[in-house]
């Protein structure tokens, strides 16, 4: 593999490594966690074709852990403007962990807003049961 093919796979292998690092630890994660514990940990990739998934699920109580992670070219963030949510900005090929308590029911949208506004088609919709 030439030095100008590894420079352009170079973004996207990166975020795969780092998906499957933390696919590994969450599924290792919840082989010692108690099913008692109301814990979530969802992964949301940022790429240029929006957010994966763009539908959350999860129940009221839970304690969620959001890792975001930023596979685009362009910075992006994850904000949920009506619980008070927002990640810091993230760069191409980094992630952050945004923790937060379930604690109450409805559909609540959730956007990238990084440039100072809601960027067309990065939005989904985080559903707490």
């Amino acid at each position: 593999m030439s030095f100008q093919r590894f420079r352009q796979f170079r973004y996207p292998l990166i975020a795969l490594f780092v998906t499957i690092a933390l696919l590994w630890t969450h599924h290792q994660t919840r082989l010692h966690t108690s099913f008692a514990a109301a814990s979530r940990t969802q992964t949301v990739t940022i790429s240029s074709a929006g957010f994966l998934p763009n539908r959350l699920a999860i129940r009221e109580g839970d304690l969620v852990s959001l890792m975001i992670v930023n596979t685009d070219t362009r910075p992006h963030n994850l904000a949920i403007r009506e619980l008070n949510l927002a990640s810091s900005e993230l760069k191409p090929t980094q992630s952050t962990m945004l923790q937060f308590s379930a604690d109450r029911k409805g559909q609540f949208s959730f956007v990238s807003d990084s440039p100072g506004y809601p960027e067309t088609g990065f939005q989904g919709t985080l559903v707490i049961e």
